[in-house]
């Protein structure tokens, strides 16, 4: 591409050092005006033409020449998670295909991200014994893909009749991979959904909770980023995450595996994309079984003042 002092070298060349001033337009008009130029109007017309052309050749010139010599920037399109993210600016090649943003509303209202179910039954995996919900996002999470841990090898609607211990969806199809997923553990997995690697959830299913030696972390692992309560508000400040998360550790009790509805949902987001929810009813949170803990709910009013 030609640089700026090429440009002008060029067009001093072209023009034979003319200069496209007032003066020349004048001069020009002045010889198309004269009784010896009359008989001949071409040679006029050639002239005033010419004067015109440099004229604009000189305007060209006056808007490129500042545009070429200006520096170039460049731009980053950014996706936030929450308010945003104060600690990082994360582009939307980081994130997942159709990764949650969560809602910049002070009192946000309902939003989850647990795939609804039909007849009774929401879409799942069983592995190994533990049960997994789809989630809604992100849309593909093939990034975040860790070891093959097997594949379906059952499929069925009832997945709640089966007492054996295949490996079973009722979404997923038979034959389709199942993966761990980077940094969640046993608390999400993933698996091959109509042609793309979707998230799945662990929850309580069946009468099916927490297994022997389990705790509240094996369903939510620690390092989230933001969290979000409807109707309540969303925190992102990495300190104030971090001690929410501790109180759900240490004071949250377990109230058995059944889970529970509720008309309030908890959005758990982490850096790299994966948001995991709890159905919130009072004091209680309830995915991999139900959690009571007054103190997160007091803690988490007090840290969005």
């Amino acid at each position: 591409m030609m640089n700026p002092e090429q440009f002008r070298k060029a067009a001093d060349q072209a023009l034979g050092g003319l200069k496209a001033d007032p003066a020349l337009l004048y001069r020009a008009r002045q010889l198309a005006n004269t009784p010896a130029a009359r008989p001949q109007p071409q040679r006029a017309n050639r002239v005033l033409a010419m004067a015109m052309s440099l004229a604009l050749v000189f305007g060209v010139l006056t808007l490129v020449l500042p545009r070429l010599n200006a520096p170039r920037v460049t731009t980053v399109d950014t996706l936030t998670a929450g308010n945003g993210l104060p600690d990082t600016l994360r582009t939307t090649a980081d994130l997942p295909r159709g990764s949650l943003v969560l809602s910049k509303d002070s009192r946000p209202g309902y939003q989850g991200v647990w795939e609804r179910g039909s007849e009774g039954n929401f879409p799942l995996l069983r592995v190994d014994g533990r049960f997994y919900r789809l989630l809604t996002h992100p849309e593909d999470v093939s990034a975040l893909l860790g070891a093959q841990l097997g594949q379906v090898a059952l499929f069925t609607d009832e997945p709640a009749l089966d007492g054996g211990g295949a490996l079973l969806s009722n979404v997923a199809p038979l034959n389709a991979p199942v993966y761990a997923v980077s940094g969640m553990g046993k608390a999400a997995l993933a698996a091959e959904v109509n042609g793309r690697a979707r998230l799945f959830q662990r929850v309580s299913f069946a009468g099916s909770g927490l297994l022997s030696g389990e705790s509240l972390k094996d369903s939510l692992p620690s390092g989230a980023s933001a969290l979000q309560l409807s109707d309540v508000g969303t925190v992102t400040d990495s300190a104030a995450v971090s001690s929410l998360m501790d109180i759900l550790y240490t004071r949250a009790a377990y109230q058995g595996a059944r889970g529970q509805g509720g008309s309030q949902a908890l959005l758990v987001q982490y850096e790299d994309g994966v948001t995991l929810q709890l159905a919130v009813s009072g004091d209680s949170l309830s995915a991999l079984g139900t959690w009571s803990c007054p103190e997160f709910f007091e803690a988490f009013e007090e840290a969005l003042q």
